[in-house]
């Protein structure tokens, strides 16, 4: 089974996503306190830090993880055309030898 690497970005948007929850509940603690505008606007804006941080985590991964594939059809396509051309040259030679 392949074990996933904890990349830089990963550890990154763990710590933002766990700091950005934490202050969540600050808001409600501010609202307990009479507080209600300020935790209003303090909610809106972790939520759409959430929001950003995630979107943009997604769309990077999704497309190293594209080019990773790319990267590996390319390569089999190219061990492919090798063996074909392999088997082309053992065939002429075994021709040569018959011949």
């Amino acid at each position: 089974m392949r074990r996933r690497k904890r990349t830089f970005s990963k550890k990154a948007v763990r710590w933002l996503v766990i700091i950005a929850l934490f202050d969540l509940q600050l808001s409600y603690l501010l609202a307990f306190m009479g507080r209600e505008q300020i935790a209003e606007t303090l909610s809106i804006t972790v939520v759409t830090e959430i929001i950003a941080v995630m979107l943009g985590y997604f769309i990077k991964s999704f497309q190293e993880t594209k080019e990773e594939e790319n990267v590996r059809l390319i390569e089999e396509q190219r061990r492919g055309e090798e063996n074909q051309v392999f088997m082309e040259v053992t065939r002429m030679g075994v021709e040569d030898e018959n011949q």
